[in-house]
This record gives structure tokens, sequence and C-alpha cells, in this order.
């Protein structure tokens, strides 16, 4: 059977990452469309199952290809109205408390890497400067291109140089062997610089930003800007539990 972990793990690096991140870091107009995006994916996810069978769409033994089948359908409303967009954003607020949750101290420093692409890229950071990632954020043991789908490889806009120290939450392993996913972080960049043509910005966490807070503020971001009515309980439970 799929553990809870593995589930929201599954969509985070399927589809969910999108949702999940938008709605971390307050950015409403990139929810929105990343909503429909994912319940786009979604659905056609569900129809490829029905159609090939989950046991030939979904990489597991015939019986967790059966329950990821329908995770996708519990996770999936039929319409995205409001109430759709609050059952999608609920589940993201349930998987973010997952997977962070199932984060461990790693036992060595660890010299992890995060390529962005333009959009996403920083600008005018200087050593010494303060930098919060709300989000989740995917890194890699190695420095690799971005693949931007159909292997289409392509160098990096910007990359995050990230020391991690020992004792820090992460999440390694369950992804694949050089991933690792790291929780909300408040970093002091250590160094900006070019190497082999590409800017390179050097961070070491200081501390972890307080989950509760930035889901409350995250969710009254939802609530003002999309009229998404959420309910801070859903998740109050869960930080609780």
């Amino acid at each position: 059977m799929l553990d809870p972990v593995q589930e929201s793990l599954w969509f985070y690096t399927a589809a969910d990452y999108l949702v999940i991140n938008a709605f971390l870091w307050r950015d409403t107009d990139a929810l929105e469309e990343c909503l429909e995006l994912v319940w786009q994916n979604n659905l056609g996810m569900i129809r490829e199952a029905e159609e090939l069978g989950p046991e030939q769409r979904f990489p597991f033994p015939p019986e967790d290809s059966e329950t990821l089948l329908r995770c996708y359908r519990r996770r999936t409303p039929e319409v995205l109205d409001a109430e759709g967009r609050r059952r999608m954003l609920e589940r993201a607020v349930s998987d973010i408390v997952t997977l962070c949750r199932a984060m461990k101290p790693v036992e060595e420093n660890a010299l992890l890497y995060r390529n962005l692409n333009a959009r996403c890229a920083f600008a005018g950071l200087a050593p010494g400067d303060e930098l919060p990632l709300p989000g989740l954020t995917s890194t890699s043991r190695t420095g690799q291109r971005i693949d931007y789908g159909c292997q289409d490889f392509r160098t990096p806009a910007q990359i995050l140089e990230i020391r991690l120290p020992a004792g820090f939450p992460a999440l390694a392993g369950r992804i694949s062997e050089n991933e690792v996913l790291l929780p909300p972080m408040r970093y002091r960049v250590l160094s900006v610089e070019t190497r082999d043509q590409t800017p390179l910005i050097t961070l070491r966490p200081e501390s972890l930003l307080a989950l509760r807070d930035l889901l409350r503020e995250a969710a009254e971001a939802a609530r003002s800007s999309l009229r998404i009515p959420l309910d801070d309980s859903a998740w109050e439970a869960l930080l609780n539990g």
C-alpha cells in the first residue's frame, strides 16, 4: 500500500508542486493558473489510467496502481469552481504538512543545488543579505541542467548552491538518489558570483520558517484575492495531530 508520504511525493513531483509553491509564496496570480493546470493534468491522468489500466499507467504493483487511481479521483473535483479550488488547496496543505513532518535532520553537511529559470531567478542580492524561501525547495546533490520537457535540456538562468549544515531537516532518498527536498527556511547569502557563465548564489540556511504562520498567511491571501473559502481549522488539526 502507498503510505501518506509516498502519495504526497507522487503528486508533488507530478504537478502539485506548482500549486503548493504558488500557495506558499502567496503568488495568487500564479496560483489560479496552477490550479487549472493541475486540475487538467489530473483529469488527463485519470482518463489515461482508465483507458490503459492503472497497472499500465503507473509504475507500481497492481494493488498500489489501483490505490493511486483512487487517490487521483479523490483529489480531483469534477468542476473547478470555488468549492473545487478549496478542495484542491486543502489537499495541498495536507501534502505540505505531510512532507515537512517526514523531513529528518541530516547527519552530515551537504552541498545541494537548485536550478532556476529566468522567471524564478533572484536579482540584486549581495553577500550578507537574508533570503527567505517560503516554498518547498527541490534540490539536487549534483548540478544538473533544467529539463524543460521532451529532453529539452538547457542551462539554468541561475543556480542556488545551498550549504546545508548537519542537523537541518530534509527529505532525502524518497524521490531519487540525488534529490533532496527542503522545508521553508530563511537563508543567508554567502556569495554571488558567475561560474561557467551562469550566475551562482551560495546560501546557508539559518532557521526554519514557521509553517503555521506561512499557511495562515497563504490562506488569507487565497481568501482575499481568489475568494476561495478556506477554513483554517482544516489544517490546524493536521498541525496539532
